[in-house]
């Protein structure tokens, strides 16, 4: 790069905290334009005679240049930027409704930053898409192992995609949904808008979103005033903090879906979540509860996600199993009729409904409702050192324990 670049000023970002990194060395940025490539990748000789010809053809309209490998320009995927080196317009990068790259609470994996940022300039610019043999990329030679797992891929660009895009296009009526998903949140702020993203962008735009903030002292509050423009999100606040089960009862009285599918904050949803378990739901009237598999992943003290695989559950449920292995089903979906029936969750079992309040309802239901299995992986599970679950491991047998005897 110094020697195809001489006088250019290099900035090295590592792949953690990539946006607030790259937003940093862009505040007192103000040259026209900057280039993004990937470690490893390789400019030749000829590369900066013809990055100076496409940049004076590039016009007002244009946000900037996506500069391919020759042999993958006619594949021009969704998978643009990641095996790309890029020419981004400033102005194009520091402007619009989200100014910068988008940070951690946006997307869960860093090197997606860039594609995030790609798909939300091209909504207000053209895109100039040129090739070239004089630019190689890391991922040309084969002993340079994927940046990111085929899976992040997969799953996270679509949505990325259809959210930006509704971002821009927000319904401007209600519906009657099928689903209502609920978020309970506390202190979620930076996990909570990726969940939110995941539920904007599904297949099925046919939803409500009911977010219930029990009481959050982070930024979750200035985060939810931001969702008042979509009409199919609705967002409530509990004076105090009450516990999962008392939020998950005050989202109760207020959906307007048949079926009520939880979705915590530091998790996210497939894009074809809701529209696989509607289909399910049209043909179960006898089911009360709809279960599926789930993508699991655990999240170091880095932030880094690893994927630990897809977790099935079995296909059927019974009362003992489910107190003694406390599972993490999800997703799991409620016929909203049969909730009110049995009183929503408790809050007056051992802990209020604070902890295991899915465990102790799911138990209850398995004696007389009929749950029924979706083997799909439907719902991404972010496995947190410091979540409510795995802070409180030891309390789940005695806890199981006292439950076991109030459900017979």
């Amino acid at each position: 790069m110094k020697a195809v670049l001489p006088g250019w000023e290099v900035i090295k970002i590592p792949e953690r905290g990539t946006a607030d990194l790259l937003n940093q060395s862009l505040r007192s940025y103000d040259e026209a334009f900057f280039l993004t490539l990937h470690g490893g990748d390789i400019l030749r000789p000829e590369f900066m005679e013809q990055l100076q010809a496409w940049s004076q053809e590039l016009q007002d309209g244009d946000g900037g240049i996506v500069i391919q490998p020759r042999l993958s320009f006619t594949m021009r995927t969704q998978n643009a930027t990641q095996d790309c080196a890029v020419l981004w317009r400033t102005s194009a990068v520091l402007t619009g409704t989200c100014p910068g790259f988008a940070g951690r609470n946006l997307l869960p994996f860093d090197p997606l930053v860039l594609y995030d940022q790609y798909i939300r300039i091209r909504h207000a610019y053209r895109w100039k898409m040129v090739s070239t043999d004089d630019y190689i990329p890391a991922r040309a030679y084969p002993e340079q192992p994927a940046r990111n797992p085929e899976l992040e891929a997969s799953e996270l660009m679509p949505i990325i995609q259809r959210c930006r895009t509704l971002e821009e296009e927000r319904p401007e009526a209600l519906f009657s949904p099928v689903i209502s998903v609920v978020i309970c949140t506390y202190n979620n702020a930076d996990y909570l808008p990726w969940a939110v993203r995941s539920v904007m962008a599904q297949t099925d735009p046919v939803w409500e979103l009911l977010i219930i903030d029990d009481g959050s002292t982070d930024a979750t509050p200035a985060y939810l005033d931001t969702l008042q423009g979509d009409p199919r999100i609705r967002c409530y606040r509990q004076q105090r903090n009450e516990g999962k089960a008392a939020c998950l009862n005050a989202a109760l009285q207020r959906v307007r879906g048949k079926w009520l599918l939880e979705l915590d904050a530091d998790d996210w949803l497939a894009p074809e979540s809701l529209v696989r378990l509607s289909e399910v739901a049209l043909y179960s009237e006898d089911s009360g509860v709809i279960y599926a598999d789930h993508y699991e992943w655990t999240e170091r003290r880095s932030g880094e996600l690893v994927f630990r695989g897809v977790k099935k559950p079995p296909e059927a449920l019974s009362r003992q199993w489910l107190l003694e292995e406390g599972p993490a089903l999800a997703p799991r979906m409620f016929r909203v009729g049969l909730l009110i029936k049995h009183n929503g969750w408790s809050t007056t079992v051992p802990k209020g409904g604070r902890l295991y309040e899915d465990i102790e309802l799911l138990a209850r239901l398995a004696l007389e409702e009929t749950m029924r299995y979706l083997p799909l992986p439907l719902y991404h599970r972010r496995i947190r050192s410091g979540s409510m679950t795995r802070m409180h491991e030891r309390l789940y047998k005695p806890w199981s324990r006292s439950i076991s005897a109030e459900i017979r």
